[in-house]
């Protein structure tokens, strides 16, 4: 993978993974009411970026210079 790709990848990882989980945190702690798809929907969108930031550095060989 290409490092333009790489970081790509990464940004689109960490901002599905902070959206995500942010968005729920807010509607659990903050929020004054919410609905059940508005916390699935959150959860669904963070645990997607916890996943694709897990396969994007499992994916990523250690270099050795």
């Amino acid at each position: 993978m290409g490092q333009l790709r790489r970081a790509i990848s990464l940004v689109f990882a960490l901002g599905l993974l902070a959206a995500g989980f942010g968005f729920l945190a807010y509607l659990l702690f903050f929020a004054p009411g919410w609905r059940g798809w508005m916390i699935i929907g959150s959860g669904f969108s963070g645990a997607i970026g916890a996943l694709w930031l897990y396969e994007d550095i499992k994916a990523t060989p250690n270099e050795e210079r």
